[in-house]
Parts: C-alpha cells; structure tokens; sequence
C-alpha cells in the first residue's frame, strides 16, 4: 500500500547548539510526525524516513486523511513537499524503539 502526506520544510528553523539555520520538517496531518536537517536533500530523506517510522505500524483506519495542497497555509519561510512511500518496501525490523 502506498502512504504519502505534505511535508512542510521551514527554512528559519534556528539550531541553538550549532548557532546556525537548518529545515524544520513537520507534518500538517501527523503532528507526531517532525525531524530536521541542514539541507533539503537531507530533508527529503529524513522526513520519509519519520513517516515511515511512525506510520508503518499504524492500520489502514488509523491513518489520518490527508490534507490538500491548497488546504495548507504555507507561510513565507515554508515550503511543502509530498513524501510517499511503498509499505511492502520497508523492513520493520529496521526500526529500533526505546
């Protein structure tokens, strides 16, 4: 089954430790569902890897709908990207919890 959402990349996200900018990553329809990263290659990868991370496990009736393109409000700084994946591609086994 293939699962996909909009994922918004905000490009002010202020990292305090390293004193510089990276992408914030969230997700509008998975609010459980955030990372970062400091390019938006790395960006594209990390949000594909948390949604897959917290959706693998979820059953069809639990996932949530997802919203439209033109339902997000994006703001100046943002920008959205649709990230999608196949669920027969991915070894849960991967996939380490604490």
């Amino acid at each position: 089954m293939k699962i996909g959402y909009y994922a918004i990349f905000n490009y002010e996200e202020y990292d305090r430790n390293e004193e510089q900018y990276g992408i914030g990553i969230e997700f509008p329809d998975i609010p459980e569902c955030i990372s970062c990263a400091r390019t938006e290659q790395e960006a594209l990868f990390m949000a594909k890897e948390v949604l897959e991370f917290i959706t693998a496990n979820m059953k069809v009736n639990e996932l949530p709908k997802m919203s439209e393109l033109n339902e997000i409000e994006l703001k100046y700084n943002e920008k959205a990207f649709y990230i999608s994946y196949n669920t027969e591609d991915i070894d849960l086994s991967t996939f380490t919890c604490y």
